[in-house]
């Protein structure tokens, strides 16, 4: 399976569908209101900038306890056996998060997370998961494949993934929270959106792509997750959009 970040427009484009169908259709479904969709409030802090930096803080943290499992220094595989060890570990590295919230006296739903209408959040997750993929499959010429992914996403070793996956992207909507109280929307959209397309640049330089390529898939990469960060904002909730990356996940073999 190819490198997503070095990756030709065969393989790039059906995840990109894969991932604007589902984003999609939750604008369709809620244009004009919906009951099925709970309302869900954010929240809001009277001291954004304090905030901001706590959200900084968090995500250094993150990255440093992350580094501390890469260089062995968490617990080790044969301590809770390999999957739930790992599951533990996840845990442990996005602890910041928690304490955060905790140190802050902040909701869940400042990171993006809420157990208000929850069956119905992971429903429609589950469903447009599954849209998702047959887009991928389709426009990859590979719905033979479907019978095999579909028994893949329920072993055990690759559910053991779908903590950290969803995990993830709870960490990007924590700080994205932040940065949109702090700076607004916009910025709060694009300085993420902008990280995420320079990072697929040095990879794609390296294989020899022309500039006029390398900036067609800036601007692609940017608008992706441009989209995916307004409707993670807008339906107040990561959560769905971490079962479709796990689905999709599985798919591409990234787990």
């Amino acid at each position: 399976m190819a490198d997503p970040q070095t990756a030709s427009l065969a393989f790039f484009v059906p995840t990109a569908a894969a991932y604007v169908l589902p984003c999609a259709l939750w604008w369709a479904m809620t244009r004009g209101g919906s009951r099925f969709w709970p309302r869900i409030i954010a929240g809001t802090t009277e001291r954004p900038w304090l905030d901001l930096a706590c959200g900084m803080l968090a995500a250094a943290g993150i990255l440093a306890l992350g580094g501390a499992y890469r260089a062995g220094y968490l617990l080790p595989p044969e301590l809770l056996g390999g999957g739930l060890t790992w599951v533990t570990n996840t845990l442990i590295i996005y602890s910041p998060l928690a304490v955060t919230l905790a140190c802050r006296r902040q909701s869940a739903a400042t990171m993006l997370l809420s157990p208000k209408g929850l069956p119905a959040r992971v429903g429609w997750g589950i469903a447009t998961a599954a849209l998702g993929l047959l887009l991928y499959l389709a426009l990859r010429g590979e719905i033979q494949r479907l019978p095999a992914i579909l028994s893949r996403l329920l072993e055990p070793q690759r559910l053991v993934n779908l903590p950290a996956i969803v995990l993830e992207g709870v960490a990007v909507a924590f700080v994205f929270v932040r940065l949109r109280w702090a700076l607004g929307l916009g910025p709060a959209v694009l300085v993420p959106a902008m990280l995420f397309a320079a990072a697929h640049v040095p990879g794609q330089l390296h294989q020899g792509h022309r500039l006029a390529y390398v900036i067609a898939f800036f601007v692609f990469n940017a608008s992706l997750t441009t989209a995916v960060l307004l409707v993670a904002d807008r339906s107040a909730d990561v959560l769905w959009l971490g079962l479709i990356h796990y689905v999709l996940d599985v798919a591409i073999a990234a787990v």
